[in-house]
């Protein structure tokens, strides 16, 4: 791992630390389209090694999507969420099996749309509950 990775990589860990349970969704959802977009970009270099990573990583957020959702809490969203997410993955997989970037694009849009949805939730609901008390810089 490089000095650029390594710091890059502790610039995320304390983002996701210092982030409230509604910042880490779309937090998530823009780390995943950040993934989604760089395999597609390897899929066209013919970077079959960075491509296996970039769908590595995105798969591994999918998988932590999946696993956050409350289905006590969340009934019918979470399980179509549930669902599209299991969408992704299957997609993610056969992309990278037959290096399909159409298909790539295809989930790349879905996600960019919910991610949009989300930031918007999210930013709805910092504004409601005050930012929980803390004051962000910037």
């Amino acid at each position: 791992m490089t000095t650029g990775q390594r710091n890059a990589s502790a610039y995320l860990e304390a983002k996701i630390l210092s982030s409230s349970r509604e910042e880490l969704v779309p937090l998530l959802y823009e780390h995943l389209c950040a993934n989604l977009r760089r395999a597609a970009a390897q899929i066209e270099a013919g970077d079959i090694e960075g491509k296996a990573a970039s769908l590595d990583r995105a798969s591994g957020i999918v998988f932590e999507l999946l696993a956050s959702l409350d289905f006590e809490a969340g009934g019918d969203l979470a399980s179509r969420l549930a669902a599209l997410y299991s969408f992704f993955a299957t997609e993610i997989n056969n992309a990278g099996r037959t290096m399909d970037r159409q298909r790539l694009d295809r989930v790349t849009d879905m996600v960019a749309s919910l991610h949009e949805a989300w930031r918007q939730a999210a930013a709805q609901a910092t504004s409601r509950n005050g930012s929980n008390g803390r004051q962000r810089a910037g």
